[in-house]
């Protein structure tokens, strides 16, 4: 996948303390796998039977996709 560190990413871009964005990176990029395209993501999505059920996004911290149940 991608050299990303939501750490470091995190410490660089930190202009003070946010508990929300904290919480959405947290929720966003560190526990969830990332997919270098949206096709990548669908196709782990349908690869795993949950085509319908998960859907791709785009992750504004780590430029990477990810899966998400809610509708985008």
């Amino acid at each position: 996948m991608s050299d990303f560190d939501p750490l470091k990413w995190w410490l660089r871009s930190r202009e003070g303390i946010d508990d929300a964005v904290d919480r959405d990176l947290e929720r966003s990029c560190t526990r969830k796998d990332g997919y270098r395209s949206e096709d990548e993501a669908r196709a782990h999505a349908a690869m795993n039977g949950m085509s319908g059920v998960l859907h791709a996004y785009h992750c504004r911290y780590c430029d990477l996709w990810h899966l998400t149940h809610r509708k985008t």
